[in-house]
Order: C-alpha cells, then structure tokens, then sequence
C-alpha cells in the first residue's frame, strides 16, 4: 500500500480512539512516524507549536480537482456554513423551510478518507468538538451556490433545494511525503 493508504487505514482502524494527548496534531503526527512519512516536525526542522500552520508535505494547489485520499488538511479560522435552502411545500398549500448548519475549525488538522465531490470531502479527525477521539466528518472545503432542483415527492409535497455553502477562513492541503524519496 501506498503511504497514503496506509495513514487512512490507520486512522481508520483507530476510530474511537484518542491519540496521544487528543489534539489532532498528534494524531497525524503518530500515523505518520508509525506509517513511515515525513512528520511536521520534520518538515518544519523542529520548529512546531500549539498554533502553527503546520507543513505535512506537498502543498495541493487546487481544492476543488486535485485532493486525492490520504491528503492531510490544515485549518485556519475555517468555518463552513451550509446555508443550502430547502422549501417544502404541501398539497394544501402549507409550507416549511430548512436551517442552517454550521462547522467551524479554528484551527485543526484532519485526514482525507474520500473525495465525494468538487471540495467535499470526508475526512478522520480527533479533538472536534474539543477532545473527542478519532471520527469522520463530512465538510466543505470551498464555497459553492447551486442551481435549484425541484422534485415531486409521491405524497404530493414539492421539495425545492438551492444548494449554499459558503467557507470563510483557510484550508490547506498536502500530500504526504515518504522518509526516502
């Protein structure tokens, strides 16, 4: 297996397990020492602290095309509101609407474990909410305003959804680097 491969099959393995202290820096920090990659001590030559913007290899220069499994994501302030509207109308003419939902990552690293679309990803993280162990999580990492999609439903309600996800904040990417080259 590749390095990637194995840094989620690691974590995988480890849901519902707390690593190391919790924060999510030493989880990504043990998978890669026990999976044979470059930690972000290594690639940062020491020099790591509780509120860096931590190096975890090759820097991805687009969100939405080249993230691949196994990419290592470093968050910054990042909040993503899912702000997707949803309009339930029914056949005697009542009519109800959907919320809001809302994830932040002030500052948080996490693993991809697959690629569902266009900047979604589902990713393996610990420590969100603060000191939770390993979990998957489904987020949007760029902002996206779909078109409006309206669907009959048999019981004759008539479901309108115009997708909105807007993400403030900053989201890094990386490809794992191996220890040889």
């Amino acid at each position: 297996m590749s390095l990637p491969d194995d840094l989620v099959a690691w974590s995988v393995k480890r849901i519902g397990q707390k690593i190391g202290d919790g924060e999510c820096w030493t989880m990504l920090e043990t998978a890669l020492t026990d999976c044979g990659g470059k930690t972000s001590t290594q690639l940062m030559g020491g020099k790591v602290g509780p509120d860096g913007d931590y190096i975890w290899g090759t820097l991805v220069k687009d969100l939405r095309r080249d993230i691949v499994v196994g990419d290592i994501l470093q968050f910054r302030n990042f909040v993503w509101e899912d702000r997707t509207e949803v309009k339930t109308t029914h056949p005697n003419g009542d009519w109800e609407t959907g919320g809001t939902t809302v994830e932040k990552r002030p500052h948080h690293t996490a693993i991809v474990e697959g690629v569902v679309g266009q900047g979604i990803v589902d990713v393996l993280e610990q420590n969100v909410p603060g000191g939770d162990p390993i979990h998957r999580a489904r987020l949007h990492i760029v902002s996206f305003l779909g078109p409006k999609v309206k669907k009959s439903l048999p019981n004759g309600d008539v479901v309108e959804t115009t997708p909105n996800h807007r993400v403030s904040g900053t989201v890094w990417a990386f490809h794992p680097q191996g220890k040889k080259p």
